[in-house]
């Protein structure tokens, strides 16, 4: 096979961080030659351990034993630019001290003091070199998503889109989600999607600004948990562009996951980020004028945006930066920056139709154009009245978080909450008596 095609293995050694260019299909005991002839270790002083991942560096993992010495790197789950540790006893030089690092980024690090700054007096070329592999970033193609589909219930979902292109898609718009984990026996695990909540906010058609709003969030936060319901995803309204993602909404998602996970790490793994966008002319095959596509940030992307790893160019919406001390490898090439399709998986399942049990039909918190009032409040139910059970009007998370507002929080909300949980309609006449007072109406 070619120069190109033949993975690259990064091996960690007491001397520093080597590379091997190994064969394709080539065993573990292949590996070891070709660490014998390379790096001039006998056969006999070489322990070789996997590496685990421990956040966004790599530690050592358990050994490999000799029954593994004729299986494949494939079958032993070892990729192109994974880490693999290398023990033995004798003293060596490392081969990858050589001309290539005098060019290197990193050492400017020493000369500007930077590696000083990290706490270490000295430092040994194998304090520098680990320092200098833990920086490295591996970018390849993005593994499967953890979330198989998303169920999204389409009031919810038109309410965002039909302000968008009441709006004409002139500014970018963020919308938490709200609903359940879900798993399905055909498909695995997946998201549901109860309702939207649209933060304070004042974005433009180029960036998006949330504004600080503790209450408001106090306010979701309970109303929310009471019925029942998590933050499982965030939708990202922008206007037309030929691109999926700018580097900031990759960094805004990658956060609000991360926060997620903090709540949930098994059920936050299946976090949601969706996309609400007008059709592109260039587009064939897709009805209508606007369009919601589904992805999920990868491991890999919260992780290194955790770690500040990244930014946005200045130049280009698209393309991320590394940060100085960083580097990705893309293709076995170094590069300080590299596009988005690394670090996003595309969920692809999302049409299965839904409704939820809540409604979307009262004033959405936080738009200019309709404010949330007791007299919006009062059109709201007089449009409802007759059509619809009270149960049903009542069961919205807007009107629901507005309610919070007139209702006591502590002793009135988690009752009518149960009881639209528990659909136990017959029990709300007090509170439609309270509501309809305050909204004005007989």
């Amino acid at each position: 096979p070619s120069s190109a095609a033949m993975p690259l293995l990064r091996v960690r050694t007491k001397d520093g961080t080597e590379r091997l260019q190994v064969e394709l299909e080539a065993t573990l005991f292949a590996v070891r030659q070709q660490i014998a002839l390379q790096f001039k270790v006998p056969l006999e002083q070489q322990l070789l351990s996997r590496s685990v991942q421990a956040g966004i560096a790599s530690r050592k993992g358990e050994a490999f034993g000799a029954a593994d010495d004729q299986t494949t790197l494939a079958s032993l789950g070892v990729a192109n630019g994974d880490i693999i540790f290398l023990d033995y006893q004798m003293e060596r030089e490392n081969t990858a001290v050589s001309q290539a690092y005098a060019k290197d980024p990193f050492v400017n690090l020493v000369k500007e003091g930077e590696l000083r700054s990290q706490g270490t007096a000295q430092w040994t070329l194998t304090n520098f070199l680990d320092y200098r592999s833990s920086k490295e970033f591996v970018l390849q193609a993005p593994p499967e998503p953890h979330c198989k589909f998303a169920r999204v219930d389409a009031r919810a979902m038109n309410a965002l889109m039909n302000y968008m292109m009441l709006s004409g898609f002139r500014c970018k718009r963020v919308g938490y989600l709200y609903g359940r984990w879900i798993k399905d026996d055909g498909k695995g695990a997946g998201v549901q999607v109860d309702a939207i909540y649209e933060p304070a906010q004042d974005s433009t058609a180029d960036d998006i600004k949330l504004l600080d709003d503790a209450e408001g969030e106090a306010k979701l936060a309970k109303v929310s948990a009471m019925l029942g319901l998590v933050r499982v995803g965030v939708v990202i309204a922008h206007p037309a562009r030929d691109y999926s993602f700018t580097v900031d909404e990759v960094i805004l998602a990658s956060k609000l996951h991360a926060a997620a996970l903090e709540l949930d790490a098994e059920g936050a793994k299946h976090f949601l980020t969706m996309k609400a966008r007008p059709v592109l002319d260039t587009e064939e095959g897709i009805e209508g004028v606007a369009t919601v596509e589904a992805y999920q940030m990868t491991d890999q992307t919260i992780g290194l945006v955790g770690a500040d790893a990244f930014s946005q160019s200045k130049t280009d919406p698209r393309v991320a930066k590394a940060a100085k001390d960083c580097v990705f490898l893309v293709e076995k090439k170094e590069q300080r920056k590299a596009t988005m399709e690394h670090f996003i998986a595309r969920v692809f399942d999302i049409a299965d139709p839904f409704e939820s049990k809540l409604s979307t039909g009262f004033a959405i918190e936080n738009r200019p154009t309709d404010p949330q009032t007791t007299h919006r409040m009062g059109d709201y139910l007089r449009s409802r009245r007759g059509k619809e059970s009270f149960l049903r009007t009542v069961a919205d998370l807007h009107l629901l978080i507005f309610l919070s507002n007139l209702l006591d929080m502590n002793a009135d909300m988690p009752v009518l909450c149960a009881n639209i949980c528990q659909e136990k309609g017959d029990e709300l006449d007090g509170f439609q008596m309270m509501i309809n007072c305050y909204a004005g109406i007989d």
